[in-house]
């Protein structure tokens, strides 16, 4: 196993507290490893046909990302079909620049593993738990992401989970060339509680 490899696979045993995100994480870790030269590896969608419902790819656009494949647990949370959108029209525009440096540092070589507590209007109690993951395809560097909602998705099976995050949104980014891993944290409030003088002025 290669020395990134293990900084990868210590990031998920410290952090990744679902099955679903554990198990795709693991699979790129294996690719990895296999791949010549290294490390960021080829990936096709239909080499893990289990986890395909909760996993996206995103493909580089100029300045924007956009959506080339999406499965049904990714879609069911802002409850479309994004295959052909971009991510800055799915993403509410109060969190996406809080959050799109972070899928844009992937793409040059950074693992990213991103969790906190749904802010959309009624689902404030779900926690999601997102790796993103540099792979090639197609002769360039996308974007493979996983989803994890604690609606729809197992606490992983083969250790005992890391804690539940506290509140507001936690980014891990792991450098692939050095290893060197960053830690950020950010306070955002629900999306609902934003808007709730205004509901109130309607009343």
């Amino acid at each position: 196993m290669s020395p990134i490899s293990q900084k990868v696979l210590e990031l998920s045993r410290q952090q990744i507290r679902y099955q679903k995100t554990a198990e795709i994480t693991a699979h790129w870790s294996a690719l990895s490893d296999a791949a010549d030269p290294g490390p960021i590896p080829m990936f096709d969608p239909m080499g893990v046909p289990g986890l395909l419902p909760y996993v996206y790819l995103l493909q580089r656009d100029a300045q924007r990302l956009r959506y080339r494949v999406s499965g049904e647990e990714v879609n069911r949370l802002f409850g479309s079909n994004h295959t052909g959108q971009y991510l800055d029209e799915i993403v509410p525009a109060e969190i996406y620049p809080e959050v799109s440096p972070f899928f844009f540092k992937v793409l040059d070589g950074y693992i990213c593993v991103f969790k906190g507590y749904v802010l959309l209007p009624g689902q404030e109690h779900l926690e999601f738990e997102r790796v993103l993951l540099p792979i090639e395809r197609k002769g360039e560097v996308q974007l493979l992401g996983t989803l994890s909602l604690s609606s729809t998705s197992g606490l992983r099976r083969d250790q005992t989970p890391p804690a539940a995050p506290d509140p507001g949104f936690h980014f891990y980014l792991l450098e692939l060339k050095t290893g060197d891993l960053e830690r950020h944290h950010k306070s955002l409030l629900p999306l609902a509680d934003r808007y709730s003088p205004k509901r109130n002025l309607q009343c």
